[in-house]
């Protein structure tokens, strides 16, 4: 693993090292069992139970690779291993999109885009970015398989990681617009400063890994494994394990250390009204359109033309805010207390 030289007969091309898979299986069962407890002590299964899905692949990715460095001719280790790893990234992304909808039902009247939509839209291309990585994944692991097919497989990661940048760009993008609406409007309210705090430090990190893959199956120049020409990403074992493993491991600890139910109220019918201080139960959000209509036209252009978004800001109706209201909490708070649904 250290010199860079190409192992004959390894199907990982190097040695796989046979301590660091130990170390992170164990880190990913534990932090992946920590999102599981907090899923249970918040009542989020909904909300962050992914996060424990995301431990438990890549502690089974890690476990299957360490039986690959004990015996690194063997094929189906590769295989399952490379799937279970490239699986886990994207729904760590999934995650944000649903935390940062919960966002933007909390101040809804600084939403740019309707908070549900933010799900459906970012989910279906995560769908897309999931197939991709599954086919692609599965056909260039698969050194058995012609030199086309592994090159078909390549080109699905290539698209699956370009697509995956672009959208956490837009992520990032959409959540910084809807922070700037906020803070030009006085609003600067700890439950919505510290979980799109989290949500950058998060999205930077899997930015940082999705380039690295992304320069990774760049640098494939031919399906030679043997050839000295390799790109040293590929020959070199400790490039996954600083951009892959720590960066994944670094992100899950994150989401354990700043969970975002530590700020977000328990219903997404809870929200913050004008004045930056006072949370009220609303009516909630009413999704009145169907699927294609949110994934073809997440911004509702045609519900603006008719005046429907109008309809809908149940914000701007003081006589029902007014009966409401449920408490003052200071913005200032580091965990302002819970709304409660009015008696």
């Amino acid at each position: 693993m250290e010199d860079g030289k190409i192992v004959d007969g390894s199907i990982w091309i190097y040695a796989p090292n046979r301590g660091a898979p130990v170390f992170f299986a164990v880190a990913f069962l534990a932090t992946g069992a920590a999102h599981a407890w907090q899923a249970t002590f918040y009542k989020s299964w909904t909300l962050t139970g992914w996060y424990a899905l995301c431990g438990a692949l890549f502690a089974a990715g890690f476990i299957i690779r360490e039986l690959g460095a004990f015996d690194y001719t063997k094929l189906v280790y590769y295989i399952v291993s490379s799937c279970l790893v490239y699986f886990a990234p994207p729904i760590y992304e999934l995650c944000n999109y649903y935390v940062l909808g919960r966002i933007l039902y909390f101040v809804p009247y600084h939403s740019p885009i309707h908070p549900g939509r933010v799900l459906t839209t970012f989910a279906a291309i995560s769908f897309i970015v999931e197939t991709l990585n599954g086919i692609g994944v599965s056909y260039e692991s698969n050194r058995s398989l012609p030199e086309g097919i592994q090159r078909t497989g390549q080109s699905l990661l290539k698209a699956s990681l370009i697509l995956q940048l672009i959208v956490v760009t837009l992520f990032v993008m959409l959540a910084a617009t809807f922070h700037m609406k906020c803070r030009r409007n006085g609003i600067n309210h700890v439950k919505v400063n510290q979980p799109l705090l989290t949500l950058y430090i998060s999205s930077a990190i899997i930015l940082v890994r999705c380039i690295y893959r992304t320069v990774e199956f760049l640098g494939f120049t031919s399906i030679d494994y043997t050839s000295p020409n390799l790109s040293p990403i590929l020959r070199y074992e400790w490039f996954f394990y600083v951009f892959e493993a720590t960066l994944m491991l670094c992100n899950s600890v994150l989401l354990n250390v700043r969970h975002p139910r530590r700020w977000l109220p328990s219903s997404n019918k809870v929200y913050l009204a004008k004045d930056g201080v006072t949370e009220i139960m609303g009516p909630g959000y009413k999704q009145d359109r169907n699927i294609l209509a949110t994934l073809f036209d997440p911004f509702d252009v045609i519900g603006m033309i008719k005046g429907r978004d109008q309809a809908s800001r149940f914000w701007d109706d003081s006589n029902s805010v007014a009966l409401r209201k449920v408490e003052v909490s200071p913005a200032s708070q580091a965990a302002p207390r819970q709304a409660k649904e009015p008696v």
